[in-house]
């Protein structure tokens, strides 16, 4: 008597990137699995679910137009819960980003290295948990307070480091833009500043002396080790990734582009919220593309203030508006008033 076929696990994909989205299919192209769609983002998928509901969904973080967190607060808003795992990067580091997806209803994490990738090993684990997902339930994950994380107070024994920090991101018409904004704090003001400009690493040394010379700022290229310190700006190296470590210091990553970019707002950003909390001003300027976005959503997330150049001033309103999409700007205004809103939040960090 010939033995019965068992009927496949369906799964949706939901990732930005087409090339991570076909390699994820041809890992878990097997017998037991079928993919039942792929998505581009979060929007994307809440609207494929409802017409083809999948068994698990595999589930990217960093992605524009809906991010995969808010893709869960949206699919636990609708009342469709499906077993959800996080497939990302950012769960290589330890990243509080996927103990905050883990809180609000995903299922299981998988990490993708950012190099050096086994494809084996990491097929027999996506296999392995899409299996054990299938049977879970993740109803039982959510707690009443699902869709608001509790903000993070950071308190700081006393040391040489800033209590808090300032996050600017920016890309094409950056440069005069964060020129204008620094001209105009305070130099004597209570925080530490970083600057994620999208720009080649030829010229982000010579960016950083043009920023000290213009803004009464001490202003530096960031070198590995640099300690985060009040009134001083550290500016990303073009090439790197400028990563703030717990001890309040400077680490500078090399792995692969995010959006395209390294370095990444994004990066930058998330590593902040991690380490500061609530103690975080994130400001993204004109620039295209998605970068920050992300980034400011996980500052938002952890309790601190996001403000975004409006499209009037900006030269390109690409990475503005992927924040605002992604419902994560708390002030949307002119070139001219963001000074005076980052003095004005402030008053409101610890």
């Amino acid at each position: 008597m010939l033995k019965e076929k068992a009927i496949p696990i369906n799964v949706g994909i939901v990732n930005d990137s087409n090339l991570m989205r076909k390699y994820i299919s041809d890992l878990i192209n097997v017998d037991e699995i079928e993919i039942k769609w792929t998505a581009v983002n979060g929007e994307d998928a809440l609207a494929k679910i409802p017409k083809r509901k999948p068994d698990v969904i595999l589930l990217d973080l960093e992605m524009p137009t809906m991010d995969g967190m808010t893709f869960i607060e949206n699919m636990g808003k609708m009342k469709m819960m499906i077993p959800t795992i996080i497939v990302s990067s950012f769960s290589q580091d330890g990243s509080k980003v996927v103990l905050d997806a883990l809180e609000n209803g995903a299922v299981d994490f998988v990490t993708i290295p950012l190099k050096d990738i086994d494809d084996k090993k990491l097929q027999e684990e996506l296999i392995t948990k899409i299996k054990i997902s299938a049977k879970s339930d993740p109803i039982q994950l959510i707690t009443e307070k699902i869709y608001s994380l509790k903000p993070s107070k950071k308190i700081f024994t006393k040391s040489n480091s800033s209590e808090r920090l300032i996050v600017i991101g920016s890309s094409t018409g950056g440069p005069g833009m964060v020129q204008k904004v620094l001209s105009n704090l305070p130099a004597n003001i209570a925080a530490g500043i970083l600057v994620v400009q999208h720009m080649p690493k030829e010229f982000t040394k010579q960016f950083a002396n043009r920023l000290s010379e213009k803004t009464g700022f001490t202003v530096k290229e960031a070198n590995e080790g640099d300690e985060i310190r009040d009134h001083e700006i550290l500016v990303a190296p073009g090439d790197y990734h400028m990563i703030v470590l717990p001890n309040r210091r400077i680490h500078l990553d090399s792995s692969e582009k995010r959006f395209g970019v390294r370095p990444s707002v994004n990066m930058t950003m998330v590593s902040a919220a991690e380490v500061y909390g609530s103690n975080v001003i994130g400001v993204v300027l004109t620039g295209m593309g998605h970068d920050g976005g992300f980034g400011m959503k996980t500052i938002k997330k952890r309790g601190g203030h996001t403000i975004v150049q409006n499209k009037e001033t900006c030269v390109i309103f690409g990475m503005p508006k992927a924040v605002i999409d992604l419902d994560a700007a708390d002030h949307v205004v002119g070139i001219n008033e963001i000074p005076i809103k980052i003095y004005e939040e402030m008053q409101n960090l610890v």
